[in-house]
């Protein structure tokens, strides 16, 4: 099955776990390291590599995870062992007392193989040592617990719509997730800069990018610094020039003029709409 058949099902089971949480019961979790194993643990299973590479026997399968890898064991695993060598690994066992619920589980990642074929994620370590921390003080049912739970869900569904991603589609996320950090670091942005960063060409970057989103950066820009600029005048009372200066134009002439243009009032106009003031 597809990725693209897969999602829905994911974000499903995200929402399942959700609204059953108090049926999720997280057994263990912990840090591991340089140490071997021969056995399964007979329950649902995340493991996280953080460094090394380790070689895994999983009943009939061989499967080697590196760092950064995330794999999931299945409650019905029969045998699993692995050598000693040079690794640090963390991991959270669980299960679920709903069998419906188990059932969910069970049948997606076995779609999902990752059982087989680890998903490559950075940066779950914190979420793993969250839990560590919250378990360690006896709080099983910690709201914190689930949300760190339910965030390397929601990991493994952004790792699978990247996976799914063209190479080409993956240079343009990571270049909107650049644009907006620096929209909100009140910086200045030039496309070479932003070019430059990922070793290509302006005009190539910018041609790539409009292919993809049907918009130039720099339309995409002004697009991110007049919704930023749509928040303040709702939520604050910035003068137009200040909030002008704040989302990156160059005056308050020049903002005015460009948020007009866009949303079809001046920003005095949008702001008294907003404030339900009689025009």
């Amino acid at each position: 099955m597809g990725n693209s058949l897969l999602l829905p099902k994911l974000e499903s089971l995200i929402q399942l776990v959700d609204s059953n949480w108090n049926h999720i019961r997280i057994h263990s979790c912990g840090f591991w390291e340089n140490r071997g194993w021969n056995g399964p643990g007979r329950m649902f299973e995340f493991t996280y590599l953080v460094s090394g590479n380790i070689h895994l026997q999983q009943d009939r399968h061989q499967v080697d995870v590196r760092q950064g890898d995330l794999l999931f064991v299945q409650d019905t695993l029969r045998n699993s062992s692995c050598s000693d060598g040079d690794f640090e690994l963390y991991y959270i066992g669980f299960y679920a007392e709903k069998p419906e619920l188990a059932d969910a589980i069970r049948d997606l990642f076995t779609q999902l193989e990752l059982d087989t074929r680890p998903l490559q994620l950075q940066g779950l370590q914190q979420d793993f040592r969250s839990i560590m921390a919250d378990l360690s003080f006896g709080r099983h049912d910690s709201v914190l617990v689930k949300q760190h739970f339910l965030h390397v869900l929601v990991r493994i569904y952004h790792g699978i719509v990247q996976t799914g991603r063209s190479a080409h589609e993956r240079l343009i996320h990571a270049v909107i997730n650049d644009l907006h950090e620096l929209c909100r670091s009140e910086q200045k942005i030039k496309l070479g800069d932003v070019a430059a960063r990922y070793s290509l060409n302006e005009r190539y970057l910018n041609h790539r990018f409009k292919q993809e989103t049907g918009v130039t950066i720099g339309n995409y820009i002004t697009a991110i610094r007049v919704e930023h600029a749509k928040r303040l005048l709702e939520t604050t009372a910035m003068p137009i020039t200040t909030i002008a200066h704040a989302t990156g134009f160059y005056d308050g002439a020049h903002f005015s003029r460009t948020f007009k243009s866009k949303e079809g009032i001046s920003p005095q106009e949008y702001r008294a709409l907003q404030q339900g003031i009689p025009q």
